[in-house]
């Protein structure tokens, strides 16, 4: 701070000198206009004026470097303000009395701050002495909580449900005292139920052991029952195997019968068309009788005339009557000759027509003997399927009646561990049983709270549950 004084002083002297230093150039630029002693006098005029310029800045720093100092003096924790620069009524007058009201007021908040102080150090000491009487009646308290809760689980621990802590707690550990006294209810609640279940376990135990006992004996028997079920199976299924093999050859046998009347039966299919041929040419051979009977009666129309023109005298007479002659023989012949082919072939045509129909109805007779056959090959091979139906539906019965075997044989098993299991059960019933009976109510003679069985009471430090409020 102060060197920033020096050299604001130093910064004004400057001033001043740079001022004086352009006037006394604009002097000597002027110089030549001025007498000597009018130089003189301006210069010593200048200097007058340095002089108390410099005066005047002296005046004014001054008081600045003393307010400064005090300003230093106040923020180094002093009070005390120099009085001198008060009465001033310029701004160093304001500054100072400024100053001084702040060293009051700073002076007034140390005073302040100082009471705030010692009145928290006394208000923190009356806390302490109160937390310290509160501290010495908690541990009071919790000291007759930690006993009291001491003698009920001393009576606990010989086995007494019927203790409760009849005594008040404080209204801290009224809860805790509620608490034990409720989970000692529920726990006698339990315990007795416990017992109840347990022997009531037994007896249904031994029950069940008895009953399972029985199931196995009787399971036994079952499995007896279905092992003979199972041979009995067996030599069925034998019988079915041989039926099988019979319907199988008999199927066989029908089916070879099927085939060889296949080739009768194409026999006759064949004389049959051969004797529709014969029946179909008969009928052809009725137009070539009816062409020679045409023939024939042309031949007689021609001998006719032949013989008309033979009538006439002449040498050609005897010729057309030899002629004639011939025709009409020759048209008498053929005439002839049709008839008996006719009669031939309407012969040939029925008896074509009779053997066609002895034909067809042997072919009827094999075509029914062969449905016949198809049809007892059908039921015979059905006979022998049903019997592998059979075969397979047995063989399915004796694997379920083995499984059956089997699975009585694993119950046995299971009912035989299921009996051990419960033999276990009931031994581990008798033990929780036996566990839940060392429970019983203790009598106390002593009155008021909770009384502690003389026994009991020369205990071991550390053996008991200690209780600590955290």
């Amino acid at each position: 701070m102060i060197g920033r004084h020096h050299s604001l002083s130093v910064k004004v002297i400057g001033l001043v000198l740079a001022q004086n230093g352009i006037l006394a150039g604009l002097l000597f630029y002027v110089a030549d206009e001025l007498t000597p002693f009018e130089m003189l006098g301006i210069a010593a005029s200048l200097i007058t004026l340095t002089l108390v310029t410099i005066s005047l800045a002296g005046a004014l720093i001054n008081p600045l470097r003393t307010i400064a100092g005090s300003v230093s003096e106040v923020a180094a924790g002093k009070t005390a303000v120099p009085r001198e620069h008060l009465a001033r009524t310029d701004e160093i007058g304001s500054i100072s009395r400024a100053l001084e009201q702040l060293c009051r007021n700073h002076l007034t908040r140390l005073v302040k701050d100082e009471e705030a102080r010692e009145r928290q150090e006394a208000e923190a000491e009356q806390a302490r002495m109160r937390d310290l009487e509160a501290a010495g009646e908690e541990a009071r308290d919790l000291r007759a909580v930690v006993e009291a809760l001491d003698g009920g689980l001393r009576r606990l621990a010989v086995g007494d449900l019927t203790v409760r802590i009849d005594m008040p707690f404080p209204d801290r550990y009224e809860g805790l005292r509620a608490d034990f006294n409720h989970a000692l209810t529920i726990l006698e609640d339990v315990l007795g139920m416990i017992g109840s279940c347990a022997h009531s376990l037994r007896t249904d135990c031994a029950e069940a052991r008895d009953e399972l006992t029985k199931t196995a004996e009787a399971g036994g028997r079952l499995t007896a029952t279905i092992a003979k079920t199972a041979a009995d199976v067996g030599k069925l299924a034998e019988t079915l195997r041989v039926r099988k093999m019979e319907a199988q050859h008999a199927a066989e046998i029908a089916n070879n019968a099927r085939l060889d009347m296949r080739p009768p039966k194409e026999m006759m299919e064949a004389a049959t068309v051969a004797m529709e041929a014969i029946r179909k040419a008969s009928l052809r051979i009725e137009p070539a009788t009816a062409t020679i009977r045409e023939i024939a009666f042309q031949a007689n129309m021609l001998a006719l005339n032949a013989g008309l023109d033979a009538a006439h005298p002449g040498e050609a007479e005897i010729d057309f009557k030899t002629v004639a002659e011939e025709i009409r023989g020759l048209a008498e012949r053929a005439a002839e000759a049709a008839k008996e082919i006719s009669g031939l072939s309407r012969k040939s045509a029925e008896a074509a027509e009779l053997g066609g129909k002895s034909v067809e109805k042997a072919g009827g007779e094999l075509n029914a003997m062969t449905i016949y056959a198809d049809a007892l090959h059908g039921h015979v091979a059905a006979l022998a399927a049903s019997s592998g139906e059979e075969i397979e539906a047995v063989a399915a019965v004796r694997t379920t009646m083995t499984t059956l075997a089997k699975a009585s044989r694993d119950q046995i098993g299971a009912l035989d561990a299921l009996t051990a299991k419960l033999g276990r059960m009931n031994r581990d019933i008798g033990v929780i049983d036996h566990h839940a009976g060392r429970f019983a109510p203790v009598t106390i003679l002593q009155a008021g709270g909770v009384a502690v069985p003389e026994s009991l009471k020369p205990a071991k430090p550390g053996s008991h549950l200690r209780l600590v409020k955290s």
